[in-house]
């Protein structure tokens, strides 16, 4: 696997391939291999949605609409795997972390931490989306900013 933004083998990096039968998730999903962040808003009053569900939060009528944000956020919290939990699908150990995305105040993604920096991250620093291609998909990883 290559970190597409630097081009360097990443190890560590959980490969288990987005759920392909959820329609609610197919705009992030497909923003996801374009290499961005989607996520669902109101078309009328732009209010957010993250986990994205049937109907609008705000009470609006109609269909939320996917928008790209800029992918840059902050580490809420974070928590090193140092040991496989699962049979297959990971390979530790790796940073999993919660980011609050500069964009959307209050929404989060659970991402997975990746170049340097990752192995001690920091709450409160920088991170900047850095997508790892797999042969089947990508996943959104997140790399910490340079202080």
């Amino acid at each position: 696997m290559t970190d597409s933004s630097a081009g360097c083998v990443v190890t560590g990096v959980p490969n288990f391939p987005p759920p392909q039968d959820i329609s609610e998730l197919v705009g992030f999903w497909d923003a996801v291999e374009r290499g961005c962040i989607a996520l669902p808003a109101c078309p009328d009053c732009g209010i957010w949605q993250w986990y994205p569900l049937a109907g609008r939060p705000c009470g609006h009528p109609g269909e939320l609409e996917w928008r790209d944000v800029d992918g840059h956020g902050t580490i809420f919290t974070f928590t090193r795997v140092e040991r496989a939990f699962l049979p297959s699908g990971s390979n530790p150990p790796y940073t999993v972390a919660l980011v609050e995305l500069d964009e959307t105040p209050g929404i989060r993604l659970v991402t997975v931490l990746v170049g340097p920096g990752s192995a001690d991250p920091v709450i409160g620093a920088r991170v900047t989306l850095s997508p790892n291609k797999f042969e089947t998909h990508t996943l959104p990883t997140f790399s910490v900013d340079a202080s």
